[in-house]
């Protein structure tokens, strides 16, 4: 019998659902059933997790789907004090003992996590993120590109340094690595990587970068990479000689020409 078979009869259906959560370095796949049950060559393993129904409606948070897990699961620990710099992406499978139909319940990204009485992990939808407006171009002065995007067409490959951390101070996002302190571009607004955690540099002098936030566990001497930074300035594109692809207005008039008004505010 199918799935939607067994959900229309009601009565009789014993369902169980799957839980699949996938990210750069992060693999947990959980179920509701009493027992392990393998699909698709993947095994899943019996836990305590839940849902609410996906909301739809006219409202913004529609598509959203809310999933509750025990605050000591491993997975709920990976959400503290930050979700995982990379997205972690979330297919929930839907399916009954006996069925001969695993229908596909939902697909999304984690958007944030809750700590209550349980961890509540709101997931946004494909359709959810729909709902966000796609920017036009701009008349200003910085670029619009992406540094190392498509249309800037650097190589973030041939701008990452290699680095070892000597020191961390007592906030944790002031860090010395000497390898820095030599390298031909600058961190700011760039970003340092620990393994699979990113975070950003908001300022770079020497051998000292300061990061937005800490990155928890960071210890002496463990081994990072600083991708560079653009500030996305007409000197910045000539520092990296990509001038063809700069996407701002550098020679915006501090005045309009034709009534004498300030273009500035």
């Amino acid at each position: 019998m199918t799935y939607d078979a067994q959900e229309k009869l009601g009565f009789g259906a014993e369902p169980y659902e799957l839980y699949l959560f996938q990210g750069s370095g992060i693999l947990y796949a959980l179920t509701s059933a009493d027992e392990a049950i393998t699909y698709l060559g993947q095994n899943y393993t019996p836990a305590t997790i839940w849902r609410d129904e996906v909301d739809q409606s006219s409202d913004v948070t529609s598509g959203q789907l809310k999933i509750f897990i025990p605050n000591d699961h491993p997975l709920a620990q990976l959400m503290l004090p930050y979700l995982p710099a990379s997205p972690v992406s979330i297919v929930v499978y839907g399916s009954h003992y006996g069925d001969t139909e695993t229908a596909v319940l939902f697909t999304g990204v984690i958007a944030s996590a809750n700590f209550t009485d349980d961890c509540e992990l709101t997931c946004n939808s494909e359709q959810y993120l729909l709902q966000r407006k796609i920017p036009t171009q701009l008349y200003q002065s910085p670029c619009t590109h992406i540094f190392g995007d498509a249309g800037c067409g650097i190589d973030l490959g041939a701008h990452t340094y290699a680095g070892t951390v000597t020191a961390i101070d007592a906030t944790g996002t002031i860090l010395t690595v000497p390898a820095f302190a030599s390298i031909a571009d600058s961190l700011q607004g760039g970003f340092l990587t620990v393994g699979n955690v990113s975070r950003m540099i908001v300022a770079h002098t020497g051998n000292s970068i300061t990061l937005l936030s800490p990155v928890i566990g960071l210890a002496v001497n463990a081994a990072v990479s600083g991708v560079a930074g653009c500030q996305l300035t007409f000197s910045a594109c000539t520092h990296y000689d990509n001038v063809a692809n700069f996407l701002g207005f550098d020679l915006i008039p501090i005045a309009n020409p034709f009534d004498g008004s300030s273009q500035i505010g």
